[in-house]
């Protein structure tokens, strides 16, 4: 007996109800039951039943419905299936079907009255690092020897040029790229298939990083400033591509005015940063250019996120009207030896914003497991590094990254993990969070922290690589592409420096197999109904693995063989029986259920019913 069901829009009327809602739920089965039970709690604290109803046999298996009660006083909603075969009992939840029942843990989740961001899990990312992207204004350039910082001067750059180190830059090496480069390349993007750009910090600074913000409130002249900004978004908006903002509000530039008035004795600026026992400035990570902020200062919050005409507030109003926030080193953020505020920021931060713009994007930087944020009171979601790029990473063969010797050395080689331990990785973190919370999720391979796996050339190979982007659209929630990625952009591991290679936009640079695989799962993705539709992560092997998306009116899967041979499956879903299939991407055959797939590739179908 074969039972499937999800918090999704394939089984429930309502992915995202309201306290007071009734909604249905529905489940799939490959054979007809003797009864079917929706159990879930009620407002009692106690466990009551819905006998399901049979809906008939249709898309290929048997579907029943119940029905579920959101109660006003429900925070979280748990539910799990209880069915009959023959005089056998069985419970269906997150861990599928067993002879016992689920612990808490392992039900499915709602969250009532979720302040959604719903058009989240429909978009396809872009990350652009502004300096290295596109000059469009070069009345903004930096020059060279235009100001000196951290005892380094600037240096002004060509597109054709590799950055240098940070012990010889001190990241003032400008390259000029600016907004109205960003807004130019805006068609090229959506040719992508791209309906969101994250830019990485574009308040003033005095580095080419920007996390060292001298100014919340203001864009960095070098960038274009605030018109460049308002001018950006409002053309993004036009072409259906929304906006993400990058910024640190856990740490500031020593070269701000707050900073220097702290300095200078000034008590009420001096509140708004952590202090030493000593009673010095603390800097984030020993950092001696960015000092960490204080929220147990009441006028900081007010400034940064809290008061009326609060930075993050001045920018999701118009003329800026963004859609998002990325939170650099969220879980980092207002925390000391002493005193920990982390959550209860985050949880004002998400109270005051949404206050300004429900359906607002938050999401915090993340590498390790996020479930503390990920319950509805705090981010949206996380940059999934976690469950995503740290995986796939490993599956290609190299080392985890927290286990580098420092930030920035040169990642090591390791066995590849199999398919099974990736799928469980992938599973076991998908599972613990709240059912919806996964349609959010940032999902990623590289990133500006990280360096570019494609440049890591002793484990590097192009089939097993275009494998993991492959992947990494079919997840749930939404991929996010580094600039340069989709063109095999040149770059060095070692350091950070070696990933933040200036974009290349002479296209006989471009590596247009790679453009091309890009594109296509974009337009895969941009489906009606791919973005909340139910998944299914499942090892079909040791060294293959298979994500399933059940659409409206066909179904997706994606494989990918990391064997060094051809392999023959025969996909296995009840839901597939009958259906007509055909190859969308990829190296392989299909007949009937049956594939051939080349060895070290992937490929892409579709399943339809006749």
């Amino acid at each position: 007996m074969k039972i499937f069901s999800t918090v999704s829009e394939t089984f429930i009327s309502k992915m995202f109800p309201e306290k007071g809602d009734e909604i249905s739920v529905r489940l799939a089965s490959d054979t007809l039951l003797d009864e079917a039970v929706l159990r879930f709690d009620d407002y009692e604290g106690l466990e009551s039943d819905d006998e399901m109803s049979y809906l008939g046999f249709h898309d290929n298996a048997y579907w029943y419905e119940g029905r579920l009660c959101v109660f006003n006083s429900d925070e979280k909603l748990t539910y799990f299936f209880i069915v009959k075969k023959d005089g056998v009992v069985s419970y269906y939840s997150k861990k599928g079907l067993k002879p016992f029942p689920p612990v808490y843990s392992s039900r499915f989740t709602i969250l009532p009255s979720l302040d959604a961001p719903s058009w989240v899990s429909d978009v396809s990312c872009y990350q652009i690092f502004p300096d290295r992207f596109f000059n469009g204004d070069k009345s903004n350039d930096v020059k060279d020897g235009e100001y000196r910082f951290d005892g380094a001067t600037v240096q002004a750059k060509s597109f054709n040029e590799e950055p240098e180190e940070f012990e010889k830059s001190r990241c003032l090496d400008f390259y000029n790229g600016d907004l109205k480069g960003v807004e130019e390349k805006l068609g090229y993007l959506k040719k992508l298939g791209i309906s969101l750009i994250y830019l990485n910090p574009i308040f003033q600074s005095r580095t080419v990083h920007r996390y060292d913000s001298v100014d919340f409130f203001n864009v960095d002249e070098k960038l274009g400033g605030n018109d460049a900004l308002i001018s950006m978004v409002r053309k993004a908006h036009e072409k259906g591509i929304r906006i993400m903002l990058d910024i640190s509000i856990n740490h500031m530039g020593t070269d701000s005015e707050w900073y220097k008035r702290a300095l200078d004795g000034d008590e009420e600026c001096s509140s708004y940063f952590t202090h030493n026992e000593d009673g010095s400035i603390k800097y984030w990570n020993d950092v001696s250019t960015l000092a960490d902020l204080d929220y147990h200062s009441e006028a900081l919050r007010n400034l940064i996120y809290k008061g009326k005409d609060s930075a993050m507030r001045k920018f999701l109003r118009a003329p800026f009207d963004i859609d998002a926030w990325r939170l650099d080193v969220a879980p980092e953020l207002a925390r000391t030896k002493s005193s920990s505020l982390c959550l209860e920021v985050w949880r004002e931060v998400r109270r005051c914003l949404k206050e300004e713009k429900r359906d607002l994007y938050l999401v915090g930087e993340g590498w390790d497991d996020s479930l503390k944020y990920l319950e509805g009171d705090a981010w949206d979601s996380t940059m999934n590094y976690f469950g995503s790029s740290r995986v796939f990473r490993t599956l290609i063969g190299e080392e985890d990254r927290f286990l580098a010797q420092g930030w920035g050395f040169p990642p090591k080689e390791r066995k590849r993990i199999s398919a099974r331990d990736a799928v469980e990785a992938i599973n076991s973190y998908l599972e613990q969070n709240p059912d919806q919370m996964n349609y959010f999720m940032m999902n990623l391979i590289d990133s500006h922290d990280t360096p570019r796996l494609h440049n890591h050339e002793k484990i590097m190979d192009d089939g097993r690589y275009l494998s993991l982007v492959t992947l990494l659209y079919m997840l749930p929630g939404f991929p996010s592409v580094y600039y340069g990625d989709e063109i095999k952009l040149k770059g060095r591991i070692g350091s950070v420096e070696g990933a933040r290679y200036p974009m290349q936009w002479n296209e006989e640079k471009w590596d247009i197999s790679y453009l091309n695989w890009y594109s296509s799962l974009g337009a895969i993705r941009g489906k009606t109904g791919f973005g909340k539709s139910a998944y299914l992560v499942k090892a079909l092997d040791e060294d293959t693995l298979a994500i399933t998306r059940y659409l409206p009116d066909e179904t997706i899967i994606a494989v990918a063989n990391f064997h060094e041979r051809a392999m023959h499956y025969e996909l296995d879903s009840f839901l597939l029986k009958g259906t007509v299939g055909r190859l969308l991407l990829g190296s392989a055959s299909l007949d009937g259920l049956e594939i051939d797939i080349r060895g070290g590739a992937s490929a892409v179908f579709s399943f339809k019913t006749c």
